[in-house]
């Protein structure tokens, strides 16, 4: 997973994503490099200030198509969506 660290995420985070994922879903996502970056990079780009916290303990949503991870976001105003993405990353899993 030494691509994290082009978006900023410190050995610890690194650890913290090593020692809490399932190795199926790290295999997967190791896979999948490509469409990983690809919506990570969605994140990172669109402001979102907790992208880490939300790959660390979501990684599988970073699985999901492009077209499709794109959709989930761009339901809600996008200013209004940063600011509570940032205040609290837990609400990714109800969007």
């Amino acid at each position: 997973m030494k691509f994290l660290e082009s978006y900023n995420f410190s050995q610890e985070d690194i650890q913290e994503f090593e020692n809490n994922t399932p190795k199926k879903i790290k295999k997967t996502l190791a896979d999948n490099i490509a469409l990983v970056e690809e919506n990570l990079k969605y994140l990172f780009n669109l402001g979102v200030n907790t992208y880490k916290e939300i790959f660390i303990n979501y990684p599988d949503m970073f699985l999901l198509d492009n077209s499709n991870f794109v959709e989930i976001f761009s339901k809600y105003e996008t200013d209004d969506l940063i600011e509570r993405l940032n205040t609290n990353f837990k609400l990714v899993e109800y969007l």
